[in-house]
């Protein structure tokens, strides 16, 4: 595999994440970001900012999506933030943002997701959040289409459909609940002993499973059919991402865990042997492969017909590509002196955006082993 680093730029404001996405239909590929200063950054795919747009003064943006919601090529910007609005843009050539709703939340919002979870052949837009609430949304007028409250804020969602239409949340109040998505109805509820931070499904021999974990160090093996709790693996750190792969079967699941030994500061970072791990679970519920000794921040699964790549960002700033097949070997590993905070890459273009916590962005091409 052959890896090489096209270019590194600072832009002087942490960047949480970004997107990589043709924004306003000038057929080039653009990176979004959004970061702690509440400001979205439109960069080209050579490094050059090409726009800077504030949205909320000194309040970040958690999170990004750019997505065709009506098929018509035309594509809408989506923003969940700390001060708790859901805002959608459309974005002309020149990168002027035009608002064409906003939902407002009581607290920061968690996550979005978009897909259509009523077969009524239509994406509908969940976003949830922690003022407890996890809400359905019409995402082209706002209007709400249904609505559930935790008993605390939730962490993390996902959508199931496999003739189900299925929608999973994780919550601060340990649980994990499901809801029909056509009428957001609860179908069923775990009650777990501490927060609940992660949760995907596993496609195994014993059917689907939900796996879920977060601060009570234990990930939990549920049986969707069933509901019954049958498995747990215990874990020395908090279970901090969960992630099934490939798209098409789901067979398995990456499983990060994150230790806090860097709020020690009479050590430096650099010098920290971190505890946390990151480890692999095949269909048949065992551990394929693990690797010690990785703070993971973010997590990006490529995935080109049967070739598949580990992509991990870190705590100390370092960027590793894994080789799936086994896990054992590290392809690639590339350190920056700040937090890796996201990862996305483009299968046409064959490149590689990294983003770190002190506002540098870098990024790489990736040949051969995809091709």
């Amino acid at each position: 595999m052959q890896i090489k680093k096209l270019w590194t730029n600072n832009y002087k404001e942490s960047i949480l994440g970004f997107q990589l996405a043709d924004i306003n239909n000038d057929e080039q590929i653009e990176i979004i970001t959004h970061n702690k200063t509440g400001n979205l950054f439109f960069i080209s795919l050579d490094g050059h900012l090409l726009h800077k747009e504030l949205i909320s003064k000194d309040k970040p943006i958690w999170h990004l999506k750019v997505f065709d919601i009506d098929n018509d090529s035309e594509k809408i910007l989506i923003l969940g933030g700390m001060d708790g609005f859901l805002r959608t843009f459309k974005c002309d050539l020149t990168f002027n943002l035009q608002s064409i709703w906003t939902h407002s939340f009581g607290s920061s919002i968690s996550g979005i997701i978009i897909e259509d979870i009523n077969d009524d052949d239509s994406n509908e837009l969940i976003a949830f959040s922690l003022d407890k609430t996890m809400r359905v949304l019409n995402p082209l007028s706002g209007n709400l289409i249904w609505g559930q409250v935790f008993q605390d804020g939730i962490g993390d969602a996902i959508f199931f459909n496999k003739d189900k239409n299925l929608i999973i949340g994780a919550g601060n109040d340990g649980t994990i609940r499901t809801f029909n998505g056509l009428d957001g109805s609860l179908l069923w509820f775990k009650k777990f002993s501490n927060k609940m931070r992660c949760v995907c499904y596993l496609n195994s021999i014993k059917g689907w499973v939900v796996l879920c974990g977060g601060d009570d160090k234990i990930l939990h093996f549920i049986h969707e059919k069933t509901q019954d709790e049958f498995k747990k693996e215990e874990f020395e750190n908090y279970i901090w991402k969960c992630k099934s792969y490939p798209s098409h079967k789901c067979t398995n699941a990456i499983i990060s865990t994150y230790s806090f030994d860097y709020f020690d500061k009479s050590i430096p970072i650099e010098d920290i042997n971190f505890s946390s791990k990151i480890k692999c679970i095949n269909e048949y519920l065992n551990t394929k492969w693990e690797l010690f000794g990785f703070n993971t921040e973010c997590l990006h699964i490529i995935e080109n017909s049967d070739k598949i790549l580990i992509c991990l960002g870190t705590t100390k700033g370092e960027l590793i590509i894994i080789e799936e097949k086994t896990g054992g070997e590290i392809l690639f590993n590339d350190i920056y002196s700040s937090c890796l905070n996201s990862i996305q890459f483009n299968m046409e273009k064959k490149i590689l955006i990294c983003s770190y916590d002190d506002g540098t962005m870098a990024a790489y091409t990736i040949e051969d082993i995809l091709a």
